[in-house]
């Protein structure tokens, strides 16, 4: 899609945004620099956001300090497309790693290997963490904390259902979430209401159904879109993944409008064996009943179509980026750097749970010791960005999303569904 296509969508979809801004964005000042960002007005985050900018604030002179421009997560995208055109001051932001495609297409951001040189990525990031900040070939994100989804399984169903292997192909996990319907004590007793769920797959909502169903897609080999831009859910590839999928239906081993919320709920409660989800889902699934987390949440690397292969997975978290006409890039590599440095990512992974993405940071006791984070540790390389990233994120889900629930509900074959999905995204 062509630079300025992609402007005119993001500001068609979004100009009533910019006369609610006004009442709840900071005003910004012209010396110094502006930090635009959603967490620092988010309660969990002020107290440290605000110690963030105060620790820099206070070695720098009057020239380069920083202040905050606030604003909602689902608006960031489209006041940073917009604003970036006008005169306002606009340094550095913090973006989810979705929003990087239409950004980069709209020319918003600046070429971080012009600011910080390639060898600072190499030395300082893993391939994984580098590749969600890069679009295109050019690196405009710097990982700020960024750990890709994993299949969580929970170690208590698996071995009470007789799981005693590891789950390393698509075999082994057929395997697995076989001997959990059939096995598990709660699915072989018919007076139990507490029925285990062998896979709580995303099907209900489109913002996860469809970037969950990629990471299968990729797996087989598929792709969402071809080289030349063209839907490829129609491919061979394609079709062997969503008729395996099916199959998961076909054997009962996941579910009809099953959300995140009501997957993290059910493997809370000891439901489910398996369901993807982020590192932030910490919270919402710990359950003291069950005793530490280690006995019954376990987050793996997505299991692969055949030994050697590389294991996938959707990525998730937070970049910091530059923007391009900022006068002042040299001073926002600096407060980058600060953010980054061990010294600010500890206390953030220590007051909210934010992995670090340095590698030196990740190193450190107080990560490597954390049983949740460090587990977390061989998922961190292969995080791929959902391919419907951008301009057409929310419109081509629903699309893999209602063709994917007929399929599931038996009124399309997969073929069917992958050349529904095909044509209907080339239409958007």
């Amino acid at each position: 899609m062509k630079k300025s296509i992609v402007v005119f969508v993001v500001m068609a979809l979004v100009a009533s945004s910019l006369f609610a801004a006004g009442a709840t964005e900071k005003t910004a000042v012209q010396q110094g620099m502006t930090f635009s960002n959603w967490s620092g007005s988010e309660k969990a985050s002020v107290e440290i956001f605000t110690w963030m900018i105060d620790t820099f604030n206070q070695k720098v002179g009057a020239e380069d300090q920083v202040v905050q421009i606030n604003w909602p997560w689902g608006e960031t995208e489209s006041q940073l497309a917009i604003r970036a055109q006008g005169k306002e001051q606009y340094d550095i932001a913090q973006i989810d790693i979705r929003m990087l495609p239409a950004l980069a297409e709209a020319g918003v951001l600046a070429d971080l290997n012009q600011v910080f040189g390639k060898e600072f990525f190499t030395s300082n990031f893993s391939a994984g963490s580098i590749a969600v900040g890069n679009f295109k070939g050019t690196q405009y994100g710097i990982p700020w904390t960024v750990a890709p989804m994993a299949l969580i399984s929970n170690p208590k169903i698996l071995k009470e259902a007789g799981v005693d292997f590891p789950i390393v192909t698509i075999a082994d996990f057929e395997r697995a979430c076989e001997m959990v319907k059939t096995n598990h004590p709660a699915n072989k007793d018919a007076n139990l209401s507490n029925d285990i769920v062998a896979y709580a797959a995303m099907t209900k909502e489109s913002g996860t159904a469809a970037p969950d169903l990629m990471v299968w897609l990729w797996t087989f080999g598929a792709s969402v879109y071809d080289e030349q831009g063209k839907s490829a859910l129609n491919s061979e590839k394609a079709v062997q993944a969503l008729t395996w999928f099916n199959s998961l239906m076909q054997k009962g081993y996941i579910q009809q409008a099953m959300a995140r919320g009501d997957a993290r709920t059910l493997f809370k409660e000891g439901r489910v064996a398996f369901y993807d989800d982020a590192l932030m889902s910490k919270g919402a699934i710990t359950n003291p009943a069950f005793g530490d987390i280690s006995e019954y949440a376990f987050p793996q690397v997505h299991p692969v179509l055949k030994q050697g292969d590389k294991p996938q997975a959707s990525g998730w978290g937070h970049l910091l980026v530059i923007i391009d006409r900022s006068p002042k890039k040299a001073q926002a590599k600096a407060f980058i750097e600060h953010l980054i440095s061990e010294e600010v990512a500890l206390r953030y992974f220590k007051e909210n749970g934010m992995l670090p993405s340095k590698k030196s940071v990740l190193a450190n006791e107080a990560v490597a010791s954390d049983y949740w984070s460090n587990a977390w540790t061989p998922v961190l390389d292969g995080g791929r960005l959902a391919e419907t990233a951008g301009p057409l994120y929310a419109a081509a889900n629903q699309v893999i999303l209602e063709e994917l629930q007929a399929m599931l509900s038996g009124s399309k074959t997969p073929s069917q569904a992958g050349s529904a999905m095909a044509s209907r995204i080339d239409t958007l």
